[in-house]
């Protein structure tokens, strides 16, 4: 994956240019267990954390959990 990003797991294994340490296998940005999952929207409508991304955004939080003025 290309892009203007830089994420501390990305690194090569092998002929793999696009390695990820954190997960041991090629990196798939917005997958389960990625960094990124539920943290961005993707441009790509199947990634794994766009589901997650809208879910987290539904959620109706107050600034003030107790209530306070």
């Amino acid at each position: 994956m290309s892009s203007g990003w830089g994420c501390q797991y990305l690194t090569k294994e092998g002929d793999n240019k696009e390695w990820c340490r954190q997960l041991k296998k090629t990196c798939d940005p917005g997958c389960h267990g990625c960094v990124l999952y539920g943290e961005f929207l993707f441009s790509k409508p199947d990634t794994p954390s766009n589901a997650a991304y809208e879910k987290r955004k539904a959620k109706k939080r107050s600034d003030d959990p107790f209530g306070r003025g």
